[in-house]
């Protein structure tokens, strides 16, 4: 009796482990699914009417918008984290390995926000999807009075 009890606890353990890594790779899948598209900073777009940010494409494809010294290879996710890989380009051509890797705080059809630092102060950066900036970020016009 005691074998048969000890025997139905470990199937249910495992059946419940089994349970948890397939709505892990599930919720991992769902995430890949939602991020693929385009990403920029409102608060540039808002500024100067730039596109800055990223492109994720299916299979893991990445790219820079609007930023030329940034030229970037691959993304996965993992584990919660967005990670990102390829080369940073400065002025005399020189190029240096880049990666990030930033956790996904909140991520909607409309906003995806990276969080850089959890500790005291918390860092995060707010990307708008691009098919929704424009109606969502108003244009600041520059003011023409102070340009003078």
């Amino acid at each position: 009796m005691r074998k048969t009890l000890m025997a139905a606890l470990w199937m249910l353990a495992c059946t419940a482990w089994t349970a948890h890594a397939q709505n892990s790779v599930e919720a991992q899948k769902n995430l890949e699914k939602r991020i693929i598209g385009e990403w920029c900073n409102p608060y540039t777009w808002q500024d100067t009417g730039e596109l800055k940010g990223f492109r994720f494409e299916p299979g893991g494809k990445c790219s820079a918008v609007g930023i030329p010294s940034l030229e970037l290879d691959t993304w996965r996710i993992e584990d919660g984290y967005l990670l990102i890989k390829g080369h940073s380009v400065d002025e005399n051509g020189k190029r240096e390995a880049y990666e990030t890797r930033e956790r996904i705080g909140q991520l909607t059809s409309d906003s995806l926000e990276l969080v850089t630092q959890e500790a005291s102060p918390r860092l995060a950066f707010l990307y708008l999807n691009t098919k929704s900036i424009k109606k969502l970020v108003p244009r600041e016009e520059p003011d023409a009075s102070k340009q003078r």
